[in-house]
């Protein structure tokens, strides 16, 4: 159940911890932002033994960085975390509105859509990575407001047991397409992504971000070939990993009516004309 977690302050910063985090966050997003992170992730991380709670963006975020890239950005500097991307969010998201997050990690992506779409929203996050999948719970967790369904599972062509890649340093960015790839393995289940929606009772998707590490042709092109249109979201945030791609994804979501509204060092933003 997501909300069997201990409360908010459980995992208190010390003092020291505390006011090495605000001062990097003080210099967050300006130039300085990636010297100071540096600095703090030295002074931090030789004691640090578990997560910390901390609030960022004024959401409750249980946040362990040790070995997750993700997590380090939104601890020392989270202005700096995909900033083109939120601020779209942002513009584009309203109350009541739908958002998929597909390898969602800790929750960044959908733990910043919350506010914006509110109790009457709805946020789907899929994510089969056990480690970072128990903090996606328990960050829902803290958060009760947010009408959230977290799907334990990976997206993919079939329903199937799969192997699922993770890096020594980087927890969040497991792959199944490049197994071999990282130091640990772990078998996970996967689903079809129209089978989760299904299962969520989506009338339509506002927006969807996908970031699962070269495998989004295969989950997004089975789900585009038996979706109706009108599930089809609106907004599509779409990491580049083009070298671990099977197929022309890019060309796909062209001819299904999508234009690329920019990028980004990490992403593809597409909307549906």
């Amino acid at each position: 159940m997501l909300n069997q977690v201990s409360p908010f302050g459980t995992f208190s910063p010390s003092a020291f911890q505390s006011r090495i985090i605000s001062v990097a966050r003080e210099f967050d997003p300006g130039p300085f932002s990636k010297f100071a992170a540096s600095v703090g992730k030295r002074l931090i991380f030789p004691g640090l033994t578990g997560p910390l709670d901390l609030m960022t963006w004024g959401v409750k975020m249980r946040i362990d960085p040790r070995r997750n890239v993700t997590e380090k950005r939104l601890m020392f500097s989270p202005s700096r975390f995909e900033l083109e991307e939120r601020e779209l969010l942002r513009r584009e998201l309203k109350a009541g509105d739908i958002f998929v997050d597909v390898g969602a990690n800790v929750g960044a992506y959908s733990l910043w859509v919350g506010p914006l779409i509110g109790p009457n929203g709805k946020i789907v996050a899929i994510e089969p990575q056990p480690s970072v999948l128990a903090r996606l719970r328990a960050n829902f967790a803290l958060n009760p407001d947010f009408n959230a369904v977290v799907f334990p599972c990976g997206a993919g062509e079939a329903n199937s047991v799969m192997t699922l890649s993770v890096g020594s340093s980087n927890e969040g960015g497991a792959s199944l397409a490049t197994v071999g790839g990282g130091t640990d393995q772990v078998e996970v289940a996967v689903r079809p992504l129209i089978s989760m929606i299904e299962e969520a009772r989506l009338e339509r998707i506002d927006a969807l971000k996908i970031d699962i590490e070269g495998y989004e042709d295969r989950a997004l092109l089975p789900f585009f070939d038996q979706a109706p249109k009108g599930l089809w979201p609106r907004l599509l945030i779409l990491e580049r990993s083009e070298k671990d791609w099977a197929s022309d994804l890019m060309g796909k979501l062209k001819d299904y009516g999508y234009r690329q509204a920019f990028s980004t060092k990490r992403n593809y933003v597409l909307q549906l004309a």
